[in-house]
């Protein structure tokens, strides 16, 4: 059955948790299969400071010692208030991701096109949780990236669960979508939280749906973080601008 928004309109199926692993990012929430962190649907819209204030959890776990990977040695602070430099926008199907030189992804694996190696920055951060959110448009390859970038725990063995489910299904048909924004929620040396905006056309109207991922620094790289139930980041809402994000998108 359908549900009718506060106007009184059906809401598209792409709203509802059911379509997001099975057709963020369950997502940008990755629930995830990050398509779920995309698209949740248990959150009601609110302001950009409603959003701010739900709990973060970004404390470490696991080994986070050692450098970038790949040698990525890139220096930063602790936040972004402006969009990265020197950006490419590449497609992953109809959704464009961007990448960095100094950044990440330093490494494309040939095989499956897991995108993998970040600097141990705030762009880098930013640049990791975009990537696996770009994921999120091709089922298979998500899988694959959940395999690969995600940090063990009960939650990835959930998350993986659903992707796979996701990507077995005939339909996996998204709608128009692109990023939007961002912000850091959090930032160290061990532990990421960011916030990302897509923009989203349903048929009638553009919406602006905010998804987050956890991350944690580990063998050289961002891990994601899942929640026990296979969640991911805490945060996410519709909001109505973007006037609380820093504006990034492939046009500039």
């Amino acid at each position: 059955m359908s549900t009718q928004d506060e106007n009184g309109s059906d809401e598209k199926n792409w709203k509802k948790p059911s379509f997001v692993v099975s057709g963020i990012l369950v997502a940008l929430v990755v629930a995830i299969s990050l398509v779920l962190l995309i698209f949740p649907s248990s959150k009601d819209e609110g302001s950009s400071e409603e959003v701010a204030t739900q709990p973060q959890d970004s404390s470490p776990t696991g080994s986070r010692n050692g450098k970038s990977v790949c040698g990525l040695d890139a220096t930063g602070g602790t936040t972004l208030t402006k969009a990265p430099k020197k950006v490419d926008w590449e497609p992953i199907r109809s959704l464009y991701i961007p990448v960095s030189d100094e950044h990440g992804p330093g490494v494309v694996d040939e095989a499956t096109q897991v995108r993998t190696c970040f600097s141990r920055t705030p762009e880098g951060a930013l640049f990791s949780a975009v990537s696996m959110l770009g994921a999120s448009a091709d089922p298979e390859l998500l899988v694959e990236t959940i395999e690969t970038r995600g940090a063990d725990s009960p939650g990835k063995t959930i998350a993986l669960g659903q992707a796979q489910e996701r990507a077995s299904q005939s339909d996996q048909t998204m709608p128009p979508m692109e990023f939007a924004g961002f912000r850091i929620l959090s930032f160290s040396e061990d532990a990421a939280s960011v916030e990302v905006v897509m923009s989203v056309d349903d048929g009638s109207q553009e919406l602006y749906q905010t998804t987050s991922a956890d991350m944690v620094w580990e063998d050289g790289d961002w891990k994601f973080k899942f929640g026990d139930d296979g969640s991911g980041g805490a945060v996410s809402a519709q909001v109505s601008d973007l006037s609380n994000y820093v504006k990034w998108d492939q046009n500039g």
